[in-house]
């Protein structure tokens, strides 16, 4: 397919998950460009202003604030839902837009409380979805409650064999509430150049390179890595200068990023079901654990389920030997805004903030929902040792 007709296919099949209009989505390189072009967008109409926002998150998702010249403000983290806490107490006349993250894809109810403060005090409300693609928050009658929709294809995402791509809602309700932004949003998003050739060869390449990358030793991954980061041959999933505050310009999605997504994207439903079903697994089987806690026993298709230690470093532990067993564990956003800024004074964040996410970040697992059935019965075997410490399965 040619870029047009790939776009199209993507828009539908999109709309068609969530019960939306193709129309109403919009492509993008990445899913923080597509986020920088609405923050953008913001400041243009409503000139500078303040960010509800949440610090265990990924600076990709701070960055896009900071290079529209607003300034975030952080709320701190709830510990059942790994979102937003109270971010009332953070209303003030120079508030213009809160972002509500679906932590690891728990979307639940929370999103209702959100669009009502957002209603109340007229501000923007963005949902960041990259977790959950195609799945938006709505209401009883399946109205979707964000002006702005954030997902992503990218990597660690659902469609685990896309590497980049991003896809942003835009509410067609916005038009009702505001109809220059409505219209400067949509513009700029129809309006962004393709990618120069670097980035797009680097997105070419990167499945290959990322393969012969994780076959060296690990004593010579990174070097490496770093090397060819250097070179400009290969694009790190957060660069070095994303961590001081800065993104690149905003592109629009190619062709060959397009084609890639096509290729996984109608498995979705599937992927989703298997999701579901290792997430009411570990829901049941979890519960009576006593070496750590469940965080949520959400009956969604999780990206990851999220569990707690009592201790940092019982956390590590267990990583330590699930990692060795050959699973693929995740520290979901530990550091705080990870990967961790160079100065947080850049960020506008002070760890007094946000109390709960500084004292709960590093002791949190989050276990892949992905496995099949022998693989999911190996893991917990590991992590539900009823009588005896979690110890490796060889």
């Amino acid at each position: 397919m040619d870029l047009n007709q790939s776009n199209l296919a993507i828009r539908k099949l999109l709309a068609k998950y969530s019960h939306t209009d193709p129309d109403d989505w919009f492509l993008t390189f990445k899913a923080r460009f597509g986020m920088a072009v609405v923050l953008q967008s913001i400041y243009d109409i409503y000139g500078y202003g303040e960010v509800i926002t949440q610090p265990y998150t990924c600076i990709t998702a701070i960055n896009p604030i900071l290079v529209a010249n607003l300034k975030p403000v952080y709320t701190d983290t709830d510990p059942t839902t790994l979102s937003l806490s109270q971010p009332e107490k953070l209303y003030n006349s120079k508030t213009v837009a809160i972002i509500m993250q679906h932590t690891l894809g728990l979307i639940g109810d929370k999103a209702k409380e959100i669009a009502t403060f957002a209603q109340k005090h007229r501000l923007i409300f963005l949902e960041d979805s990259a977790h959950c693609v195609s799945r938006l928050a709505t209401d009883s009658k399946g109205n979707v409650l964000a002006d702005i929709s954030i997902h992503s294809f990218g990597v660690e995402k659902v469609l685990q064999n896309t590497k980049f791509g991003g896809a942003i809602y835009v509410n067609p309700v916005l038009k009702q509430k505001n109809a220059q932004l409505y219209d400067h949003i949509t513009s700029n998003l129809l309006s962004l150049p393709q990618p120069p050739f670097g980035l797009n060869f680097r997105s070419q390449t990167y499945r290959f390179q990322n393969g012969v990358l994780h076959r060296l030793p690990n004593s010579l991954f990174h070097n490496i890595r770093n090397l060819a980061y250097k070179a400009h041959i290969f694009e790190l999933a957060v660069a070095p200068y994303e961590q001081s505050g800065h993104q690149s310009h905003p592109y629009a999605t190619t062709k060959f990023v397009n084609n890639t997504i096509l290729k996984h994207l109608p498995a979705l439903p599937t992927i989703y079901k298997r999701r579901l079903k290792n997430t009411l697994i570990y829901n049941s089987q979890l519960a009576s654990c006593t070496d750590f806690k469940q965080i949520t026993t959400s009956e969604e298709p999780l990206l990851a389920y999220p569990i707690i230690f009592k201790t940092a470093k019982a956390a590590s532990d267990v990583y330590d030997i699930l990692t060795s067993s050959g699973f693929f564990i995740r520290r979901w956003y530990s550091p705080l805004l990870y990967p961790g800024p160079t100065s947080n004074r850049c960020y506008s964040y002070n760890p007094k903030m946000s109390p709960t996410a500084e004292q709960i970040h590093s002791r949190i697992l989050c276990l892949p929902t992905d496995l099949e059935s022998e693989k999911m019965k190996i893991i917990l075997s590991i992590l539900h040792p009823v009588k005896k410490p979690v110890e490796k399965v060889i």
